[in-house]
């Protein structure tokens, strides 16, 4: 009666501890670089590659979950480049097969919470881990096109705002 009694308290002892920012799973309903470059082959639309993606109004209020390479981070921008978008319902999947496999521009504001090695780091020492970090999982929402900003040839490029960034490498 007694291992019983033990047994169930580390089950619910396991299932009440909060799941360290590293240790989460990296999210559902993904779509990688490789589906979106297959979509994009044969979805027979012939999009324009300098035109703008577009998005409905539920997709911009929506946050989702973007595994990504970063670039070092510029004051406030950090460069990513998109290899997955996860957390989409299946209505606005094709809509985020747009960004897969895209380079954007991830806002960090003061209220971006940035964890590495499971601790929330901050000030200094966020921007410091951001600009040395290759790769990170990170919450975010997608701003308005009006406030998108523009890459090295002056196009305009899917800009974030984050909400969390997990550093993963």
């Amino acid at each position: 009666m007694r291992t019983i009694a033990v047994v169930m308290l580390a089950a619910i002892a396991t299932a009440i501890t909060p799941a360290r920012a590293s240790e989460q799973p990296r999210g559902t309903n993904c779509i990688s670089a490789e589906e979106a470059d297959g979509h994009a082959a044969g979805d027979g639309e012939g999009a324009d590659e300098d035109t703008p993606p577009k998005f409905s109004s539920a997709f911009y209020a929506r946050t989702v979950t973007l595994n990504a390479s970063l670039d070092g981070i510029d004051g406030k921008h950090l460069p990513v480049s998109i290899e997955e978008v996860c957390d989409v319902p299946k209505a606005l999947a094709k809509q985020a097969v747009q960004l897969a496999g895209t380079d954007g521009v991830v806002l960090v504001t003061a209220h971006t919470r940035v964890w590495m090695d499971g601790r929330r780091v901050q000030g200094d020492a966020a921007i410091t881990a951001l600009d040395g970090a290759d790769t990170a999982r990170l919450r975010v929402r997608l701003a308005p096109q009006r406030q998108w900003g523009e890459d090295e040839d002056g196009d305009r490029i899917p800009t974030f705002v984050a909400r969390r960034i997990a550093i993963t490498d």
